[in-house]
């Protein structure tokens, strides 16, 4: 058995690589081939026989010259040696796996489950959870208008802007949108009834709900709003309007069938200028003088005579009847 060395030479300095180890040849031009560090080499000898070169063990630099001279070329396959035998079909143990993905990262198998859980969450809760919200909330609307109504209205004697007596009863047989205020009021009150007055345009556009609303005004300053006096404020406002005043305590016991707040300074000079705080809503009956839905300043027009539409078909369709004023002549 011969040996014989395999040198590389570089920046470094000189190198074993390893040694390939071979038998005798029988001619002086033989190929051998052995594997060494993993790869495959070829070796020809050109003229002197392998042995020459084996033997005892030799300097890296005395190995080098001596195979230098002898070796013609060498090549390196690329494929592995053959596997046989209970080694064949098995990975090689030393060869690197290649990966798919990055173990780290946004691209990492636990950055992408990550982002399919946060897609996931925002998917149900756009679809299924939004859908659930808006169910819950028709229910809440539907038991509110069918266990939730307040005692809100009653019997009241006034007196309306033409000097009539006017009460409760004669509201019966349609809706009624009523208001209470002031006449001096500088704001407030002169938004709510515009509001109101553009409902009402809204609404006579509609043949079912045109005539089916009598807007009432009824003041929470009789001391100062005289029939009179309410006549020319409401000439600002929509034509149907019916002014309503009367005594303090005809005012006071409407205020509070209807669950209205009012107040004004103790102590008022005769001509003195005050304002009167109240409460801000539109109350909204059914022809049968029961209370149906209460509008506060944040409802718009629009909202208020698409509500009220619905309450009248709605009413409509239960078997009620309407008053309006051709019927009525």
């Amino acid at each position: 058995m011969n040996a014989f060395g395999l040198i590389s030479r570089g920046s470094s300095g000189t190198k074993v690589v390893g040694a390939l180890r071979t038998v005798a040849c029988a001619a002086c031009k033989q190929t051998v081939a052995k594997t060494v560090g993993g790869q495959r080499f070829k070796m020809t000898l050109a003229s002197t026989h392998i042995s020459a070169i084996g033997g005892a063990r030799r300097s890296p630099e005395s190995i080098y010259q001596t195979s230098a001279s002898f070796a013609a070329r060498y090549s390196t396959e690329t494929q592995p040696p053959p596997k046989d035998g209970a080694d064949a079909g098995k990975p090689d143990g030393k060869a690197k796996k290649e990966k798919l993905l990055p173990s780290s990262g946004p691209l990492s198998p636990i950055g992408i489950g990550l982002f399919l859980l946060s897609a996931g969450g925002i998917l149900y809760y756009f679809t299924v959870r939004k859908e659930q919200i808006r169910l819950e909330r028709l229910a809440n609307q539907n038991r509110q208008e069918t266990f939730g109504k307040p005692h809100v209205g009653g019997p009241f004697e006034l007196t309306d802007h033409t000097g009539q007596a006017f009460g409760d009863v004669n509201l019966r047989g349609k809706f009624a949108l009523i208001y209470f205020g002031f006449c001096h009021c500088p704001d407030i009150c002169p938004d709510e009834l515009d509001k109101i007055g553009d409902a009402l345009e809204i609404l006579d556009r509609n043949p079912l709900t045109k005539d089916a609303v009598q807007p009432v005004f009824i003041t929470c300053d009789p001391q100062r709003d005289s029939p009179e006096a309410i006549e020319e404020y409401l000439q600002q406002f929509h034509p149907k309007f019916v002014g309503l005043t009367g005594s303090i305590d005809q005012i006071r016991s409407a205020c509070k069938a209807f669950r209205v707040y009012f107040s004004k300074p103790p102590k008022v000079a005769e001509n003195q200028d005050y304002l009167v705080d109240h409460s801000i809503f539109s109350y909204f009956m059914d022809p049968n003088g029961e209370f149906v839905d209460v509008y506060g300043k944040d409802r718009t027009a629009e909202y208020m005579a698409a509500d009220i539409e619905r309450r009248v078909k709605q009413f409509v369709a239960a078997g009620g009847k309407i008053q309006k004023k051709a019927e009525a002549a």
